[in-house]
C-alpha cells in the first residue's frame, strides 16, 4: 500500500459496528467472511465515512488486525495474576507479571497502559454464533407480550447444549447485584426459586412436546406388559441429570444477559464521556490555542463524531487536531 491507514476510534468502533450488523450466515462462514460480505461492509463503511477513503484490502487487513488483538488480549487473560478492568478497559497485573508477559509476547507492551474498549463486542464477533440469514440468531426466542411488544430475550431451551459446569450457580447468583438480578430474570419472577422454577415448568412443557410421537404396534405391545418398571427406573435415570441441566441453562441464561448488560453500560459510559461539555473541560486546560479558536470549536463540538475524535486523542495532539477542524469551518 501506498499509504499507511491511520484507524482512530471512530473507524474501528464503525468498522467492528458494520461487521456486528452484516454477521449472517448470508455473509459470512466459520472459516471467515464471504466476497459478498466484505463487498457490502466496504461501500457500508465508506459510505459512513467518506473522508477516510480506505480501500478493501486496508478495511480487511484492520479486520485481521483486530482479531489478532482481541486473541492476544484474551490470551494474556488467562494467565495467574491478571485481570480485567471494566471501567478503564484495560488489563491490570503487578509489573513483575507485565514483565513476563512481554519477555514471552513482545507484541503484548502495547497493551500495558493503553486500553482496548472493543473487547466484549468483538468476543461476541469472533466467538458468537453466526445467525442464520437475516433472521435473529438461532437459541433465541422473544418474550413477547399481549400487545406483540418484545419484553426481553431469552435462550431457547431446547436447543441449548449440554457442556460441564465450571462453577456454582447459587454463589454465581449470590455475588450478583439487585439491579442485575432484577434486569437479568424473566418477568414476574421475584427470586432464585422462581427462575428454577420458571426452568423446570419450561423443560417440562419441551420434554412432554418431545415425547408425543405415535407408537408402533410391536412398542405398544411391549410397553403394556412393563410399563411402571420403565416409568420407575427412568424417573430414578433422569432425576439426577435434570437438575444438571437447569443449572446448565440457567448459567448460561445469566453469562448471555450479563454480556449483554455489560455492553449496554458500556455504550452508556461512552456517551457520557464524549459530551460536549467534556469535550470543552478537556479544550480550557490548553494554554496553546486562542480563545478565537475555542469560541469556533463549540461548532466542530457539536457533531458526535469529532467530540469522540477530540476525547481519544492523546493532550498533545488535540490542539492540532482542533486547529485544524476549525480552519475547515472558515474555509
Amino acid at each position: 500500500m501506498a499509504n499507511r491507514a491511520r484507524w482512530v476510534m471512530k473507524y474501528e468502533k464503525g468498522l467492528v459496528d458494520l461487521l456486528h450488523e452484516n454477521n449472517t450466515s448470508h455473509y459470512r462462514t466459520p472459516t471467515g467472511w464471504r466476497t459478498e460480505g466484505w463487498r457490502k461492509i466496504v461501500r457500508d463503511f465508506n459510505v459512513r465515512y467518506p473522508e477516510a477513503k480506505f480501500s478493501k484490502m486496508q478495511i480487511q487487513e484492520h479486520e485481521t488486525q483486530l482479531k489478532k488483538d482481541y486473541k492476544l488480549i484474551k490470551l494474556i487473560l488467562q494467565r495467574d495474576g491478571v485481570s480485567w478492568d471494566q471501567s478503564a478497559s484495560m488489563i491490570r497485573a503487578t509489573d513483575e507479571i507485565w514483565d513476563e508477559i512481554i519477555e514471552e509476547m513482545p507484541r503484548a507492551r502495547k497493551y500495558q497502559n493503553k486500553s482496548f474498549p472493543l473487547l466484549e463486542s468483538l468476543e461476541v464477533l469472533f466467538d458468537g454464533p453466526i445467525p442464520e440469514g437475516q433472521n435473529p440468531p438461532p437459541n433465541m426466542i422473544e418474550n413477547v407480550d399481549e400487545g406483540g411488544n418484545n419484553m426481553s430475550t431469552t435462550p431457547d431451551m431446547s436447543a441449548r447444549p449440554i457442556g460441564a459446569i465450571n462453577a456454582n450457580f447459587d454463589e454465581t447468583w449470590n455475588n450478583i447485584g439487585l439491579l442485575q438480578r432484577t434486569s437479568l430474570v424473566p418477568q414476574g419472577i421475584d427470586d432464585l426459586n422462581g427462575l428454577h422454577n420458571h426452568t423446570e415448568e419450561v423443560l417440562e412443557r419441551q420434554q412432554r412436546g418431545a415425547d408425543r410421537r405415535p407408537q408402533r404396534a410391536d412398542e405398544q405391545a411391549q410397553s403394556s406388559s412393563c410399563v411402571e418398571p420403565q416409568r420407575d427406573r427412568r424417573r430414578k435415570r433422569k432425576a439426577p441429570d435434570k437438575a444438571t441441566d437447569i443449572q446448565q441453562i440457567i448459567e448460561g441464561y445469566l453469562n448471555f444477559k450479563m454480556k449483554q448488560a455489560r455492553m449496554k453500560e458500556q455504550k452508556a459510559k461512552e456517551a457520557d464521556q464524549f459530551t460536549i461539555s467534556n469535550c470543552i473541560k478537556a479544550m480550557n486546560t490548553m494554554t496553546d490555542v486562542s480563545d478565537e479558536i475555542k469560541v469556533l470549536a463549540s461548532d466542530v463540538f457539536k457533531d458526535a463524531e469529532n467530540r469522540e475524535i477530540f476525547i481519544s486523542y492523546e493532550p498533545r495532539v488535540r490542539a492540532l487536531w482542533l486547529k485544524r477542524e476549525v480552519g475547515r469551518l472558515l474555509t
